[in-house]
């Protein structure tokens, strides 16, 4: 859960991951193979800005991940939620909440103060499902790639759920490689939406702050996807409406959501997601749509400028979601 959770950056590596169940996009297949981009040439460049969540990159060898030290508490500041959370500090959703007391995700309060369990979660070999109740697929597309101004690699895509039900606990591994696809850097991370709906997409961002000078290209890995009700935690909402247009070097969204549920929606959030030509993903941006609850039927427009890591956006999508109450 940009429910619903703002950025945080990590010196080392911020990555990121923003469709409520309803919001469609063009089916897809899951790949045999992880797919790899290579960086550009020329490469474009762009200024850094903060992204959603974070995702601490590990210095790896070719079979052997190093631990990263975690801090031991963390304060809930607006709009976070427990996968960027725990993304942040390179932890399993599961672990944070074991460590405090089994706390409802749901009932997040800005202020609280969360406990982070000491050590490094259990590493995967490349490629391989971390234990899930039931593991599914989804396909991992629209990779891009760029270098900075300040010399940073972004790496940005977004992973498409075919169906038939609802994905959480997205999580994905990002491997960079030489030209002789040796492993130089590894994270682990989670996309932007907490629950991917059937015939939804959700994006994601990765941002290493200081990557290997013999960078070649990277590939991205499925780890983990577990089937869920979304009804359970979330509310049901709709875009009703949406337009974008670029404005000097950012690209502005607005539009319109609604509550199609039964019940109140607490902290909505909408996520932006912008595609070149070829349907790369070149940037997204989440916003939070305020505290106070939407009601049954109620509506709300919603108004964001991000900027890409090309000016030539070509098409963009919205997604919605927020929590029960």
């Amino acid at each position: 859960m940009n429910p619903i959770r703002p950025s945080r950056r990590v010196a080392r590596l911020l990555a990121v991951s923003l469709a409520l169940a309803g919001c469609a996009v063009s089916s897809g297949q899951t790949p045999t193979a992880p797919p790899t981009v290579s960086l550009p040439t020329p490469r474009p460049t762009l200024t850094p800005r903060p992204t959603p969540t974070n995702a601490p990159p590990t210095v790896i060898s070719p079979r052997e991940a190093r631990p990263t030290p975690t801090p031991t508490t963390y304060k809930v500041a607006e709009g976070d939620t427990l996968i960027p959370i725990a993304n942040k500090f390179g932890i399993s959703v599961e672990d944070l909440i074991a460590a405090n007391n089994n706390l409802d995700a749901t009932r997040l309060q800005i202020g609280q103060v969360l406990v982070i369990p000491s050590g490094p979660r259990p590493t995967s070999q490349p490629g391989q499902l971390l234990p899930s109740p039931t593991p599914s697929p989804y396909t991992i597309r629209g990779l891009n790639v760029y270098r900075t101004a300040a010399g940073s690699l972004e790496c940005l895509g977004e992973i498409f759920n075919p169906g038939p039900s609802a994905l959480t606990t997205v999580q994905l591994q990002i491997t960079l490689l030489d030209k002789n696809n040796t492993s130089l850097l590894q994270s682990a991370f989670y996309v932007a939406l907490e629950v991917v709906p059937p015939n939804t997409a959700s994006p994601f961002r990765v941002l290493f702050t200081d990557p290997p000078p013999t960078f070649e290209k990277f590939e991205v890995k499925a780890l983990r996807g577990e089937q869920v009700d979304p009804k359970a935690r979330f509310t049901q909402m709709t875009v009703l409406r949406k337009a974008g247009k670029a404005d000097g070097a950012v690209y502005r969204v607005s539009g319109e959501v609604q509550n199609t549920d039964t019940v109140p929606a607490t902290r909505a959030r909408v996520v932006v997601t912008t595609y070149d030509a070829n349907r790369q993903v070149i940037g997204y941006r989440f916003q939070p749509l305020g505290d106070a609850p939407i009601a049954p039927r109620a509506t709300m427009s919603f108004e964001l400028s991000l900027l890409s890591a090309s000016p030539n956006v070509a098409d963009f999508s919205v997604a919605v979601e927020a929590l029960r109450p």
